[in-house]
């Protein structure tokens, strides 16, 4: 079963990767090795993540690395488009019932009120 598609477009001096599905290692490794069999003509690489659903935060890892070595190496232009942010939305915290309140007041050490040192 496939989960992403990896599709490239490119002119002379211009290249659109496109994913689909998730973006996974898998995803990230077609990715990188098309990015490394561009022409030495390419100028601007875009990547278009509309279509991807999920993404696995390692693997956007690899394709930004593989994107800034493309940029460094070829002196060139790299735009990634991003999907829309999801509708779905969000779950609450899960917080459970013997589970102790994390916020907590700042309590000064100071006292409130000065001390006596007078005798008597």
């Amino acid at each position: 079963m496939e989960l992403c598609q990896v599709q490239l477009e490119a002119t002379t001096t211009s290249a659109t990767i496109y994913l689909v599905g998730m973006l996974t290692n898998d995803a990230a490794l077609r990715t990188e090795l098309l990015v490394e069999s561009l022409d030495d003509t390419t100028h601007t690489v875009r990547l278009d993540l509309r279509g991807v659903e999920i993404i696995d935060p390692n693997a956007f890892v690899l394709v930004a690395r593989a994107l800034n070595r493309w940029r460094d190496c070829r002196r060139g232009r790299v735009s990634i488009q991003f999907p829309e942010r999801s509708t779905r939305p969000r779950r609450a915290a899960i917080r459970l019932v013997d589970q102790p309140m994390t916020i907590a007041t700042a309590v000064s050490a100071a006292m409130s009120c000065p001390m006596n040192t007078s005798p008597g």
